[in-house]
């Protein structure tokens, strides 16, 4: 009876807070509705409309936030949901209304959800006994026990739909993405909000006694607090791991201040990581007595600062060498962050902390807002860096670009990352001189600015990398013609340092032999045996070929940048037993790792 009790009780909590935040339930029903027509016509066209509903999503929440905190009258909550459907609007119309996927909208929404996210958690906690620390507490338990209760209302619904399927007759299969739709666009924010608690509102404060105000602030204090196994864990568990995590971090802080630390690629995002986890924990930790709560609150504030300076002052530096983008922008923005809030922390008694939602809310907002948004100041920050190389390497006339081969490799760096910095957020349209080459860019770089673009599998390198990295490939137009009649048989091998190789059979004059990589002495090899049989135990190896030393010998005496000739991709090796030719037709060699695709040429004595 108890379970029957709870599921009740959980389903009338549902249908309070849909008569609670109205307007939100209408946007996600529009959004289920849309998903639902979708996914029946197989597109993905409508992410504008998408984006909107989901802004008036978090907006319409917002507004009835602020309606129970400052409100009474019905009259201004019509008002305040009418300012959220205006707003979403403005937003579609400013915003979201580009048709196709884009990276610069589709950031500056996210940031959008971010902030009113950390409104909704803020703002019934303005001027009220109810602190930001508990009332993101509350949104924090939401937030797991809404997944805990999604996660298994998914997985029942899909093992019905999976034994319907195998048991009566076939699902079609948007079948199951239509139960995602629901339980996502409907089920789950829904549920959510039934965990969110009624504060005390303006209503409140001028209806009820003081006995009854009383009461529900006691009743609001239950709701609010730490579960005993949260405490636990953050007390006892949390707070020690990252008293560890920082006590090493300070020690490798202190052994390399100097040199290439200040421009290490692996410093922003450890620092960046680092600095999240200490903010988190020290807000969940604000509503914690414990004595390793209490110490971390005393002693972490401080030691983050100064953290936090290292990082920001390694992103500034590296603003130097390759000019601001959008995403160091945010590395700097959150470093100024993390710094007040360090400061706000050790100032500030614990129930103020809702201070550092503002400045979180005031820093994001600042960075979405022409013109000193992330995206503004990144694309003229990468423009201004562009023009100054060009000009430097004489490749600049007017708004004509210039060819030019011969300047030194680090420029060639340079301006291979902004040129595809700017192509990537379709930038460069907007460019005068840079506008005329729009297709050349990415297809004829090399027609433009006389040279390869340097870069790996992962994007562009820059100058700490280049050093340890190579890439090159084989010039097919000025070697079209590779001769194999000396040859028994040819293969096409594609080497990945990440990944396991196949076997390859061949057979040659009714004998098998096995062609397969293994590593020896720490090195991969290419290894030629005369049995096809792997669990044959008398296989041979007839040839044995060290790859990467192979790799590192073309890389070394090739003179073209980035393309090889055929001379210079091939390599031969022989024995008395056989001859295999290896003759690149990629080679990619950056941070200690090898991968190459090649055609190989085995000749069996």
């Amino acid at each position: 009876m108890k379970l029957v009790k709870n599921i009740q009780d959980k389903f009338q909590g549902i249908i309070q807070a849909s008569r609670r935040y109205p307007l939100t339930v209408v946007f996600l029903l529009a959004l289920a509705v849309l998903n639902a027509y979708l996914i029946q016509q197989e597109t993905d066209t409508y992410p504008s409309y998408v984006y909107s509903l989901l802004v008036g999503i978090f907006l319409s929440a917002v507004a009835q936030q602020i309606y129970e905190r400052f409100f009474e009258k019905n009259s201004q909550r019509i008002l305040l949901m009418f300012g959220a459907i205006i707003l979403t609007i403005v937003y579609y119309f400013t915003v979201g209304s580009a048709a196709d996927y884009d990276l610069e909208r589709t950031i500056k929404t996210g940031i959008i959800f971010f902030i009113l996210t950390i409104a909704f958690i803020w703002v019934p906690t303005i001027k009220n006994e109810i602190t930001f620390n508990e009332s993101y507490l509350s949104a924090f338990k939401a937030f797991f026990t809404t997944v805990l209760f999604t996660l298994v209302l998914y997985a029942g619904i899909g093992f019905i739909l999976l034994a319907i399927n195998q048991l009566l007759f076939s699902v079609n299969y948007k079948v199951n993405l239509h139960a995602v739709n629901l339980v996502l666009s409907l089920f789950a924010p829904i549920f959510f909000l039934s965990y969110t608690p009624l504060y005390l509102s303006k209503k409140d404060e001028s209806s009820l006694t003081p006995k009854e105000l009383t009461a529900k602030l006691k009743q609001l204090k239950s709701d609010v607090s730490v579960p005993k196994m949260l405490e636990l864990l953050i007390s006892y568990i949390i707070i020690p791991l990252t008293t560890i995590f920082t006590v090493i971090l300070l020690i490798y802080l202190l052994q390399n201040i100097t040199g290439e630390f200040w421009i290490n690629n692996l410093l922003e995002p450890i620092l960046v990581s680092y600095s999240i986890t200490v903010i988190v924990v020290y807000v969940l930790a604000s509503n914690i007595e414990t004595k390793s709560a209490i110490l971390f609150r005393k002693i972490f504030p401080k030691v983050l600062i100064p953290i936090v300076l290292f990082q920001t002052i390694a992103s500034v530096l590296r603003i130097q060498e390759t000019g601001l983008t959008y995403g160091r922008y945010y590395v700097i923005m959150f470093g100024l962050f993390a710094t007040i809030a360090g400061v706000l922390f050790s100032i500030l008694p614990i129930r103020k902390n809702g201070w550092v939602a503002v400045v979180l809310m005031i820093l994001s907002l600042i960075s979405i807002v022409p013109p000193i948004d992330a995206f503004t100041i990144s694309r003229v920050s990468q423009t201004n860096l562009l023009e100054s190389t060009l000009e430097q390497n004489q490749m600049l006339e007017g708004n004509s670009i210039v060819p030019n081969a011969a300047i030194p490799k680090e420029d060639k760096i340079k301006i291979s990352q902004m040129v595809y910095y700017l192509i990537s957020m379709d930038y460069n349209e907007e460019i005068e001189w840079l506008a005329p080459y729009n297709q050349l860019l990415s297809y004829q770089f090399e027609e433009v600015f006389g040279f390869q673009p340097i870069y790996d599998e992962n994007g562009f390198l820059n100058e700490q990398s280049v050093q340890d990295s190579y890439y090159a490939s084989l010039d097919l137009e000025d070697s079209p013609v590779i001769s194999i009649e000396e040859y028994d048989k040819m293969l096409i091998f594609s080497y990945y340092d990440s990944s396991i190789q196949p076997r390859i059979e061949v057979e040659v004059d009714n004998e098998g032999y096995t062609v397969y990589t293994e590593e020896i002495d720490g090195k991969e090899s290419l290894i030629l045996s005369d049995e096809s049989d792997e669990s044959d135990e008398s296989d041979e190896s007839i040839m044995s070929i060290d790859l990467q030393a192979t790799m590192e010998e073309v890389a070394s005496t090739s003179e073209t940048e980035n393309m090889l000739t055929i001379n210079e991709a091939t390599v031969k090796t022989e024995n008395e037993e056989a001859e295999m030719t290896i003759v690149f037709t990629s080679i990619n060699i950056y941070d200690s790792q090898y991968d190459a695709e090649f055609y190989l040429f085995i000749d069996i004595k």
